[in-house]
């Protein structure tokens, strides 16, 4: 499955962005959403919603405090979106978590890392935590120096199930490839790219057209 990422100031476009695209799930970045008004009319669309906001350091758009972002959360969960997306290492990870289960919504627990691609062990160590929470899906993205850090983030896939992983950077193409083979949905651009190296939902379809997935 693809999963688009939508990256709108307001409901009504997000809406649009929706309507005009074919992709399985939807990604909505709220930290990129600058009036929030009209969250109601998502409803229509909230079994193929991944509700994300992304805090600043793993690569948001917006400054937010995690009391705001938390009460945030609470707004879109009502929505009993598909996914919500909360990164490992956040304050609100654990309430996040707990209000996603009591409204029936999937938990992606994710790790970003802007930087670098760390050795192998130090993420084989980051799934196996992840695991402790028991998430619906893991998702791990790195940033890819040279092409060798494609391999470390691929061999993920021999250890884990559920799992999103991938390279950010044009070094990292490779990476996004077997993602879309490897993992239970891919992340592809709309519009505009949300990250380095994004290919669009268009490249990943031909690219499983091609393989045959």
């Amino acid at each position: 499955m693809i999963a688009g990422v939508i990256l709108a100031e307001t409901i009504e476009d997000a809406i649009r962005k929706i309507r005009l695209h074919d992709a399985d799930l939807f990604e909505l970045r709220v930290d990129k959403l600058v009036d929030f008004s009209g969250i109601e009319d998502l409803s229509n669309y909230s079994s193929r919603l991944i509700i994300t906001i992304r805090k600043r350091e793993e690569g948001g758009f917006r400054e937010f405090k995690e009391e705001e972002r938390l009460e945030l959360f609470k707004k879109f969960l009502t929505l009993k979106p598909r996914y919500v997306d909360i990164e490992l290492n956040s304050e609100i990870r654990d309430e996040v978590i707990a209000l996603a289960r009591k409204h029936g919504s999937g938990v992606i627990l994710s790790y970003h890392n802007f930087r670098e691609t760390p050795p192998f062990e130090r993420l084989v160590e980051l799934v196996k935590v992840m695991e402790g929470y028991s998430p619906d899906v893991m998702k791990i993205v790195t940033y890819a120096r040279d092409m060798k850090d494609n391999i470390t983030v691929i061999k993920l896939y021999e250890i884990a199930e559920n799992l999103v992983a991938f390279c950010m950077g044009s070094k990292g193409r490779l990476s996004r490839i077997f993602s879309a083979v490897y993992s239970p949905f891919t992340y592809a651009s709309l519009e505009e790219s949300a990250a380095p190296g994004q290919l669009t939902v268009e490249e990943v379809r031909e690219i499983m057209r091609i393989i045959g997935g």
